[in-house]
């Protein structure tokens, strides 16, 4: 039962990464399908669908239904859902949610309107790719040690070269998202490296796009042999703070303490963490459920 509990508020998250994962999740099940099937879009209804696609993960959130055991995310994954504000009662307001809903609807019908550094719009490079991959998660390496296993959000085949889109839902002017984006770019160049009877990509044959939907701009990030080396340098350093997950059962008391008060507060575990510290380890399912701030059995 703490498994399941602890694989839920994994999987927790807030209204800001909310938005953009409905964003992310409805272009790869319904836009990048019908790109690839050379379908008609009409943006402006794709983007009162992509609406309606996020209040039915929110009602399946709020209705708790992620508490069945006998569910499996797989059968219902587009609508699977956890938010902070039904899970453990973090405060929100209808203008918050409101405002999320604009803001997925302004990203869907900002995707005709993205002209990329090459001067191309964003959909001629789509509907001309040679194939087109979302959500691409089975690209694996190894650095040293280390396992290396991007998600990226889009993959491209622009003239049988590889083009790695990451789409964005931020309004910030600062966030710099170029080194998740050159690691996804070291697994692809290095992946086919390790491939033998394929010739290997060079550095340039490699883009890198940083697509912020709700501003309707694209930026494109270097990837050269300097970068390459840099980001085998970054992963070989830290990959001894790296969890890699093991398969073994691990008990609570091997992991250490913190007196970081903003981690805490930051942790989507802090409950759980708090409620088996109050309890001595020893979880049960309703106890722990009304100790929750304004979580309700349902």
């Amino acid at each position: 039962m703490v498994r399941r509990k602890a694989y839920e508020l994994r999987a927790m998250q807030n209204l800001t990464m909310w938005k953009g994962s409905v964003v992310d999740k409805f272009l790869e099940v319904v836009i990048i399908p019908m790109i690839t099937a050379q379908k008609e879009l009409d943006f402006q209804s794709l983007s009162e669908q992509a609406v309606a696609f996020a209040r039915k993960q929110f009602r399946f959130s709020e209705n708790k239904l992620y508490d069945n055991p006998e569910l499996k995310k797989g059968d219902i994954e587009s609508e699977y859902c956890i938010l902070d504000i039904h899970e453990t009662g973090q405060p929100y307001t209808e203008q918050e949610l409101v405002a999320c809903y604009d803001d997925i609807r302004k990203a869907i019908l900002n995707i005709p309107l993205v002209v990329l550094p090459d001067g191309r719009h964003l959909m001629n490079l789509l509907k001309e790719a040679n194939w087109l991959k979302p959500n691409v998660e089975d690209r694996l390496v190894y650095v040293g040690n280390a396992i290396v296993k991007p998600q990226m959000d889009l993959l491209v085949s622009d003239n049988w070269k590889p083009v790695i889109i990451d789409w964005k839902l931020s309004d910030s002017m600062v966030s710099d998202y170029a080194r998740q984006l050159q690691i996804s770019g070291l697994t692809i160049y290095k992946k086919r490296l390790d491939t033998p009877g394929k010739p290997p990509y060079l550095f340039e044959d490699i883009g890198l796009l940083e697509v912020n939907l709700l501003k309707g701009i694209a930026k494109h990030h270097d990837f050269n042999q300097e970068i390459y080396n840099n980001m085998i340098d970054y992963i070989s350093l830290t990959s001894r703070d790296i969890a890699l997950m093991t398969g073994e059962d691990i008990d609570i008391e091997d992991f250490e303490l913190t007196n970081n008060q903003v981690s805490c507060k930051n942790c989507n575990f802090r409950l759980l963490c708090g409620y088996l510290i109050k309890n001595n380890n020893i979880y049960d399912e309703g106890s722990y459920l009304k100790s929750v701030p304004d979580r309700q059995l349902v």
